[in-house]
């Protein structure tokens, strides 16, 4: 193999192992986790989870249980699982509270969880919109006809 074959060789591996370390790196930035609040606190694989390790949990929020800041941007609630509401975990935001942040309404969070505390710490907070900004059935019918 010639010299100069042979240097292109090596700088397309080089190239190669750096893109394959950064989409490596990405990915496991990125990917995490998605459970329900029975899953994170029962199943086998929420235990397994550290401290320190991102997860997004799913529930709904705990009526009476909401605590907002708005100096600090502290929000403090619970969310609840939706199939088995007696599952709760306590929840910390620091941020702005989305507008249509409500008892009941159905909140994901992405974070760590502190399994001994009961804590989700969560970096992110995305609610589902509530049902009166979906439109009547009733409503689509009488269009249609």
């Amino acid at each position: 193999m010639k010299k100069s074959n042979r240097k292109v060789l090596i700088a397309v591996l080089v190239l190669l192992t750096g893109v394959g370390f950064l989409i490596y790196r990405g990915l496991a930035n990125t990917s995490v986790y998605y459970m329900t609040v029975s899953e994170l606190k029962t199943s086998a694989l929420g235990m397994k989870l550290g401290a320190d390790q991102a997860v997004r949990v799913g529930g709904l929020v705990l009526d009476g249980d909401i605590d907002y800041n708005q100096r600090d941007l502290v929000l403090r609630f619970s969310i609840k699982d939706e199939k088995n509401p007696q599952q709760i975990i306590a929840a910390l935001y620091n941020g702005a509270k989305p507008d249509s942040f409500e008892p009941e309404i159905e909140a994901l969070l992405e974070g760590t969880y502190d399994r001994e505390k009961n804590l989700f710490l969560a970096d992110t907070l995305l609610v589902k919109c509530p049902s009166k900004y979906e439109s009547d059935p009733k409503n689509k019918q009488e269009v249609g006809q």
